[in-house]
């Protein structure tokens, strides 16, 4: 039988023996078990059609949405790719392990079973395309020959027109050319449709391997640069966009919650400062990010396509996530790198064979969940190292509203132990409630809470609120537990210079 395999159960925290052992069959289905389509997108805010944005053209993502079910109140656990990709595919808390840094997951839980290991040891065959991991060291340990590697024409970081390519080297501070590019060729000529176009062939591959697939298609946009054909561009009339709601930071809120930094001055030709970029250049960023977004779900409609004309869509789970939001000159900030909901909140959807279509969650879940969710789904005997929780519940009962916590941080001058200062936060349906720790001294040094359902902008603190005295309290509990509950590592590794 399929399940009758032997599987390693790999050393993740101190106190775990590494054993051996049989995966139990008394739990698992008569039928043979789910392929699963991972679908990663770099950067994505909940800004999707099928999340109420009506301006948004995302016809295959909202495809996906009405034939499964979206969360709309999912968070990742960290804001930032490393650490929120780390913590998905390894289903462990970031703050475990001290992953605040630019480091591998292979450097920090180098025998951390994740996701794809797991189904691979359970008789899987397993393939990457694309950005899953952050840094390419675990891509390359964790598929091995399984990473599918494109050969595009792209220079630098995904552009194709000599003038993009010749500010490479023009900006001589950061060498990134600019924050945006459009150009009139295909998607392959691109990272993301070269990358889906050899998952395409891989999946053919994988449908004729005699046992179920795992996979992984990670999409680069809309992360920065905002790269992408000249026509998803153009889906886009300069007319048709426009300036965030959100102008100020939220008042009476921790001042050193948001940053006030970001990567976007990385590249040519953008300001030092948030605060110098004009609204005719927040216009041109916005309708750039845009652009890449339809760019993106043009390549999950290829992938939804091919399940289709290989006659397994019935017989694959599709998940699609987000490893975090993007603040597009939302609190005049562009980057992530927050505890607030634009940044923790992230789209994610899983579509079922024979499962519930067309529906809503409203309750929160963790992107930890992931990993426990795709688990269960297919049978398997979970693994004891898993922080989340399976969702099946409610992929099964999506509109049954649950009181749930779940819970993100957000570390300041993350690379010096010593000024350290961690966002704790705790989020329920409702409200978002941050204490601000110096993890040397234990001082709390600020608080936060976010009222949804009077102010969904996030734009004033209520803390010092008597009204919410309640509240505050049940939170601030909740995130006391979470911190005596969780191993903490906060010795940092130094950023490795081979990444």
């Amino acid at each position: 039988m399929f399940y009758k395999i032997t599987f390693l159960c790999f050393i993740l925290l101190a106190s775990v023996v590494v054993c051996r052992g049989q995966i139990s069959t008394s739990n698992a289905k008569k039928n043979v078990p789910y392929n699963i389509l991972f679908i990663s997108i770099d950067d994505l805010r909940t800004e999707l059609n099928c999340y109420g944005a009506s301006h948004i053209k995302s016809p295959n993502i909202d495809r996906l949405a009405a034939q499964g079910i979206r969360f709309e109140n999912a968070h990742v656990q960290q804001a930032i790719c490393m650490a929120s990709r780390a913590s998905i595919m390894t289903g462990i808390r970031p703050e475990k392990y001290g992953i605040y840094t630019g480091l591998a997951v292979d450097d920090v839980i180098p025998k951390a079973l994740t996701i794809n290991k797991y189904f691979e040891l359970n008789g899987y065959n397993i393939a990457s395309c694309g950005k899953i991991y952050h840094h390419k060291i675990d891509t390359k340990k964790q598929f091995g020959e399984n990473e599918i590697k494109s050969k595009g024409t792209w220079t630098g970081r995904g552009y194709v027109t000599p003038e993009a390519i010749e500010k490479i080297t023009l900006n001589t501070k950061y060498n990134r050319g600019p924050a945006y590019e459009f150009s009139p060729v295909n998607d392959t000529i691109y990272k993301d449709g070269l990358n889906t176009h050899n998952a395409l062939k891989k999946m053919e591959e994988l449908s004729k391997g005699g046992a179920p697939f795992f996979l992984s298609v990670g999409l680069s946009k809309p992360h920065l640069p905002f790269v992408a054909p000249k026509k998803y561009w153009d889906m886009y009339p300069a007319s048709s966009i426009k300036l965030t709601e959100i102008k100020e930071r939220p008042k009476n809120g921790y001042n050193k919650a948001i940053r006030t930094g970001g990567e976007l001055k990385n590249y040519y030709g953008m300001p030092e400062l948030f605060n110098e970029i004009d609204d005719n250049l927040a216009l041109t960023l916005r309708r750039a990010y845009y652009s890449c977004i339809s760019y993106a779900d043009a390549q999950v409609g290829k992938l939804l396509d091919k399940l289709e004309a290989l006659g397994i869509r019935d017989k694959t789970i599709v998940i699609l996530w987000s490893d975090h939001g993007y603040k597009l000159g939302d609190y005049n900030s562009w980057c992530k790198w927050t505890n607030m909901h634009l940044d923790t909140n992230i789209p994610l959807i899983f579509s079922i064979p024979e499962g519930k279509r067309n529906s809503v969650s409203k309750t929160p879940v963790a992107a930890l969940d992931i990993y426990p969710t795709l688990v269960e789904l297919n049978g398997l005997q979970k693994p004891n190292h898993l922080d989340g929780k399976s969702i099946v519940t409610l992929l099964k009962n999506p509109e049954i509203q649950r009181e749930r916590v779940v819970f993100s941080i957000w570390p300041i001058n993350r690379n010096d132990y010593n000024k350290t200062i961690i966002g704790y936060a705790a989020k329920t349906a409702r409200f978002n409630y941050v204490e601000w720790i110096k993890i040397g001294s234990g001082e709390m040094v600020g608080r936060e809470l976010f009222d949804h359902q009077k102010d969904p902008n996030e734009t004033l603190n209520l803390i010092d609120n008597i009204e919410y005295t309640e509240t505050i309290n049940f939170l601030a509990k909740k995130v006391s537990e979470r911190i005596q509950n969780t191993h903490h590592d906060h010795k940092f590794k130094k950023i490795s210079s081979k990444y």
